[in-house]
């Protein structure tokens, strides 16, 4: 297991407009984040929580339109070597067209997608296969009640060299309790995708460092959403979002000083 645990970070796209909403995102690149999700914003997000919703719902209010996702995209993929994800909702591709939602992320120089009601073995109206062909991942979610063979079907089959783990059923926001019933779903999933030669990301009710010290070299990574939400929404007239989401980051990887800071990227 790699012993460096890695942070895929978030933003909204467009929130609070696109410029803080690129220098939110650029501050936890700069933080130690690996990975970013930039999420589309969709009207019924289903699995997200209170803040994201509310956060979605501001960007749709004030204009937001797909086209601005990938302006953000290729905004950060100028400035980084990080990996930019896409995250949106099935209606939004769709609306979009499946094919030229897929030839942006590609054109912007996104690493990925993830499709939360684009459930593995359903219909995805080719969008698994295109991205294949194209070179981007689609990630695939994991819950508690997925069965292990189901897992390992999923493992087997998908082009991502990781999966993401969902900590808890219902919807983002919340703080997971990383207990001993999690642990051992989180280490049985681990064990199925490892022999697959696959990665487990962990996320849902990620927002503090104790979480990511309990699972530090029993996954390759977590998955934070509503922390770093929760951190734009407090400070977006600040007029410094990217020092405070880089400091937000750091506190949340648990980077204490600078140094220490150095040896983490």
């Amino acid at each position: 297991m790699n012993q460096k645990l890695e942070l895929m970070g978030h933003v909204v796209a467009g929130y609070p407009d696109i410029r803080s909403c690129i220098c939110a995102a650029t501050g936890i690149l700069r933080g130690g984040a690996k990975y970013l999700e930039v999420q589309f914003p969709f009207s019924d997000g289903n699995a997200d929580g209170t803040l994201i919703q509310s956060a979605s719902d501001y960007s749709l209010r004030h204009g937001f339109v797909p086209q601005h996702g990938f302006t953000i995209i290729n905004a950060l993929m100028k400035n980084t070597s990080k990996h930019i994800l896409a995250m949106t909702y099935a209606n939004i591709v769709l609306q979009y067209g499946v094919k030229e939602f897929v030839r942006d992320l590609v054109k912007h120089g996104a690493y990925g997608v993830i499709i939360p009601d684009l459930g593995f073995g359903g219909e995805d109206f080719g969008m698994r296969d295109l991205c294949k062909e194209h070179g981007i991942y689609f990630i695939e979610l994991i819950a508690p009640l997925t069965p292990q063979k189901r897992i390992r079907e999923i493992a087997n089959q998908t082009f991502a060299p990781f999966l993401y783990v969902v900590a808890r059923n219902g919807i983002t926001g919340n703080q997971t309790l990383i207990n001993r019933e999690v642990l051992e779903y989180i280490e049985d999933v681990v064990e199925i995708c490892m022999l697959e030669g696959k990665s487990v990301m962990v996320g849902f009710g990620i927002n503090h460092a104790s979480q990511l010290a309990l699972l530090q070299h029993k996954v390759h990574g977590v998955v934070a959403g509503s922390y770093f939400v929760d951190i734009i929404n407090k400070n977006q007239d600040s007029g410094n979002l990217m020092e405070i989401l880089q400091n937000s980051t750091r506190d949340l990887l648990g980077i204490r000083n600078y140094k220490q800071f150095l040896l983490s990227i």
